[in-house]
């Protein structure tokens, strides 16, 4: 196995913006990813679980792909290609990789409980034979309903070496980063869920989180105090944020608050979910717009000492 190409860091999944028509809105999309671009992280995740994929036709997503490695500024675009087959998601990686992406995202497929985990591993083996991108292993049950014990992750990792690191969202999050740790060393540990357990992740040995959030520069700064042995500061930093971090976490309604706060911000011009979704109804949109006000983080300005790339 390889050495991982992602650096440490904060890597941000990207929603997919829509007008209100529901139609894809690349220019709101690249006005976005231009903005993550000069927030510090190291790299976007696109077409992931909250990036929409699955809502997207064959055309939307070869634009939203193009469109981010055009917009990412130099920064690393990991591309969410997942399928429920061999063959798809080798397609989607092909295209993920002729478009210039740097890695690709793929979690396991459900399987018919009588195949057991062997159809998991030769999934892994035969999706990403051949493959030069890396792949990041995304190990999130909720999404894709297959837990990965440490000792599968393992085999996955043995039996396709493209295989160099993983998005970690099986809950409780820092007691697995300390699992993967110990028995796939070599293996590079990213969270996810949102960010709500982000410091602990780091503190149990985490390299990074690969999540999304409405202000993505705060976890920047986040790790990079945590990077440079300031626990303090990075506790304080994460602290201030964490009520914000944790509404946008709910379920159901987190990607329309998420796109709520960016088009606050004036990177997304309209916050629609396609359908069928939970709308955020009015007296949330109140509640998140008292909160911002306690947390004293102004939708349209950046939070934090410093947000620009290194």
């Amino acid at each position: 196995m390889s050495a991982s190409s992602l650096a440490d860091g904060v890597y941000t999944v990207v929603p997919t913006p829509f007008a209100a028509d529901g139609t894809l809105d690349v220019r709101s999309f690249t006005r976005l990813m231009e903005f993550l671009a000069g927030c510090g992280v190291e790299g976007m995740l696109v077409l992931g679980v909250l990036g929409e994929a699955p809502k997207l036709v064959p055309d939307e997503r070869r634009a939203i792909v193009e469109a981010s490695v055009a917009a990412a500024g130099g920064r690393r675009v990991v591309v969410g290609v997942t399928h429920p087959s061999v063959v798809g998601t080798r397609t989607l990686a092909a295209a993920a990789e002729a478009a210039g992406a740097h890695a690709v995202l793929i979690a396991p497929p459900r399987v018919e409980r009588a195949a057991g985990d062997e159809a998991i591993v030769d999934y892994f083996a035969r999706s990403t034979e051949g493959l030069t991108l890396e792949v990041v292993l995304q190990d999130h049950p909720a999404s894709s309903g297959v837990p990965l014990a440490v000792e599968l992750i393992a085999r996955i990792v043995d039996a396709a070496p493209a295989v160099r690191s993983i998005k970690l969202e099986d809950p409780p999050t820092p007691f697995k980063v300390s699992r993967v740790r110990e028995e796939i060393p070599e293996l590079k540990v990213f969270g996810g869920l949102g960010g709500v357990f982000f410091l602990e992740e780091l503190r149990h040995g985490a390299n990074g989180t690969m999540t999304g959030f409405a202000f993505p520069e705060v976890l920047v700064d986040v790790f990079r105090a945590h990077a440079a042995g300031e626990r303090d500061r990075s506790a304080e930093l994460f602290d201030r944020c964490l009520p914000l971090i944790r509404f946008e976490f709910q379920e159901a309604i987190g990607l329309a608050v998420r796109k709520h706060v960016y088009v606050a911000r004036g990177l997304i011009d309209d916050a629609h979910v396609r359908a069928p979704t939970a709308a955020l109804d009015p007296a949330s949109v109140e509640d998140l717009h008292d909160l911002l006000a306690r947390l004293d983080l102004a939708p349209s300005s950046s939070v934090g000492p410093a947000h620009g790339a290194p």
